[in-house]
């Protein structure tokens, strides 16, 4: 049953009664920061140890505290995004260098046509330019494309008061996934490799309660500090 305050008239208010020295000595609680409301968000940034950056996302950020300029659908009033993660940016290097090989098949076929491996005149000029050009734009800037796109919308964010993990793959496929703070009930994360170590980025598993679906943050930034911020939320959720 929610707590019901009363206003009391002050001719009824009981006498105040003189502080004793033993309540003078007793230590004053520490004060806890709330989760919600956003004249809080200084004071909640600070606590949990994170900097404020203004919001100055770019297209190639793949880890962001408090990223005040970025919104979502079905974002509540009381909601304040503290993370926005991505793959680290150095996950794209596999498909990039295929994409730089896929550039490079017309010149090797030019530069064996010409040692005479085979023969490259299957018509005019005009019409292998706009041969190769169909591939380059078509073929080639539709696969670099997909795979940033792919990147791009992979989004997961960490709220004040949820996680939400956005899957997004070949443009037509979108899975979106949240679960409350008081939901989660362990975090971890793994990072294997010398890449990962070097550049500083694994993976962030949370597991949840009962049937609720668990959350994997594959190949973020900056992991261990993920995990730091949200067992820190953790600790000022009520876990019902």
């Amino acid at each position: 049953m929610p707590d019901i305050f009363i206003d009391q008239d002050p001719q009824d208010a009981p006498p105040i009664q003189s502080e004793t020295s033993e309540s003078l000595e007793k230590p004053a609680e520490k004060k806890q920061v709330p989760l919600t409301g956003m004249h809080n968000k200084h004071e909640l940034l600070k606590s949990l140890g994170m900097k404020s950056h203004g919001g100055g996302l770019h297209a190639l950020s793949s880890y962001f505290e408090d990223p005040s300029k970025v919104n979502f659908t079905n974002k509540l009033d009381e909601e304040i995004l503290l993370l926005f993660l991505r793959r680290h940016f150095l996950t794209n290097l596999p498909w990039f260098l295929k994409a730089f090989a896929l550039s490079l098949i017309p010149v090797i076929f030019e530069v064996l046509s010409t040692f005479g491996f085979f023969s490259s005149n299957f018509t005019d000029p005009t019409g292998k330019l706009l041969v190769y050009g169909f591939y380059y734009f078509f073929v080639l800037s539709g696969y670099i494309f997909v795979n940033y796109m792919t990147w791009f919308y992979n989004i997961s964010l960490v709220t004040n008061i949820r996680i939400i993990d956005i899957d997004y793959s070949e443009i037509v496929f979108e899975h979106v996934d949240a679960t409350k703070l008081s939901q989660v009930e362990d975090v971890g994360y793994k990072q294997i490799g010398i890449l990962r170590s070097i550049f500083d980025y694994g993976d962030v598993h949370l597991q949840t309660a009962g049937t609720v679906t668990n959350f994997e943050f594959l190949a973020v930034p900056h992991p261990e500090n993920v995990i730091r911020i949200i067992n820190n939320l953790l600790g000022r959720t009520p876990h019902a």
